[in-house]
């Protein structure tokens, strides 16, 4: 594998987890911190609402960041150390 075609899946890969994990995680986790989180079950005759705990916000946001680490990863392991 040449050091061109590291770099063009390290930035494919990238993408799709910037638009597809880390952006939705992050809003989500946010949303939940900033206390917008809501739930609501409607089951037969019954029905329950309720809100997400705050705290419970910080667990996207951090995952969100250690995902963005899978591109670093592949950057390191199919980039960097290559010669030409």
């Amino acid at each position: 594998m040449t050091k061109q075609t590291g770099t063009i899946i390290t930035a494919v890969v990238g993408v799709i987890t910037l638009l597809c994990c880390t952006i939705p995680m992050c809003i989500g986790g946010v949303m939940i911190f900033a206390g917008l989180g809501t739930w609501n079950t409607e089951f037969g005759q019954t029905a329950q609402t309720g809100s997400i705990p705050v705290a419970y916000g910080v667990a996207p946001c951090c995952l969100s960041i250690l995902v963005l680490a899978v591109p670093l990863l592949l950057w390191v392991f199919l980039v960097r150390g290559k010669g030409q």
